[in-house]
């Protein structure tokens, strides 16, 4: 692994991707114990602190489309954080005291895995300065066909976009401000991780294909790098250290913030995205995008 070639992709790309970062034994723990913890959704009638359902999810039926903060679900998600492979690139991208901001598994299933819009994650966890990187663990085979995550290559120059529709935080960007011939999808066999800039404009369409496409998400950011939107218990948040020694010390590097407030629907980017009127991916039993 060239963690230099990375961090150069990392700079001029807005991402890099490192196939086989995982291997296939650690791979498959992630992808077994995912099942298992998306089979005790079995029952849940509505989304709670663990589970984001996709809209057509009926107890008896479980289909969920995000697990919520792996990392408080099993110790096997935080030990995959601080994995060495892992710690590797983002100590390289970030430098060597690095805290895990925040986790998430975003399955798409078979058929119906639903799309996210185009969006910038910064508009969601704005920081005090732009020291983050977003890991991408592909827990399956990714291709074209089922629901690649897409990015706009270089977009990370760009500033941080509106996410705002009709005065309320949507969670997305108009696609007609977007050149998405641009696109590129970042795929890659299961194990592949892909980091992305939190200025990296991206998105993903509805898994229309036979096959799953899980990616469990690990948010980096530099310990100095504090959220600006959220109180902090602040052990648990030096409990979330995966390289290096906690600060008290806040670093501030002039980055421009747009607050993801105020929102119409609370919750998930899913939920945030309800709200929007100018939609660029098809969802699950739509005939055609809008």
């Amino acid at each position: 692994m060239d963690t230099n070639q990375l961090a150069q992709d990392f700079e001029q790309r807005g991402c890099c991707v490192a196939e086989a970062l995982l291997s296939p034994a650690e791979v498959a723990a992630l992808s077994d114990l995912t099942d298992r913890v998306v089979a005790s959704a079995r029952g849940v009638e509505v989304e709670n602190d663990v589970f984001d359902l996709e809209d057509s999810h009926t107890p008896d039926d479980p289909r969920v489309r995000r697990i919520k903060k792996p990392h408080n679900v099993d110790p096997l998600y935080m030990e995959t954080a601080r994995h060495p492979a892992m710690r590797a690139v983002v100590n390289r991208l970030l430098g060597p005291n690095v805290r895990l901001h925040h986790s998430k598994v975003n399955m798409k299933a078979p058929r119906y895995g639903a799309p996210l819009e185009w969006h910038q994650d910064w508009a969601f966890i704005p920081h005090s300065r732009m020291a983050l990187a977003i890991a991408a663990v592909m827990l399956d085979d990714v291709g074209l066909d089922n629901g690649p995550m897409l990015v706009l290559p270089g977009s990370h120059k760009g500033g941080l976009k509106d996410h705002h529709d009709g005065g309320y935080f949507v969670g997305a960007i108009d696609p007609a401000t977007l050149d998405l011939n641009a696109a590129v999808p970042l795929t890659g066999p299961a194990g592949t991780v892909s980091f992305h800039h939190p200025l990296t404009i991206h998105g993903s369409a509805l898994n229309e294909s036979a096959r799953k496409r899980r990616i469990l998400f690990f948010e980096y950011a530099a310990a100095d790098a504090w959220p600006l939107f959220y109180g902090v218990d602040y052990d648990e948040y030096n409990r979330r250290l995966v390289s290096g020694e906690p600060t008290n010390v806040v670093g501030f590097d002039g980055s421009f913030v747009r607050l993801p407030y105020p929102t119409e629907h609370k919750g998930s980017i899913y939920n945030n995205q309800k709200a929007f009127a100018k939609r660029h991916f098809k969802h699950f039993g739509e005939e055609a995008s809008s």
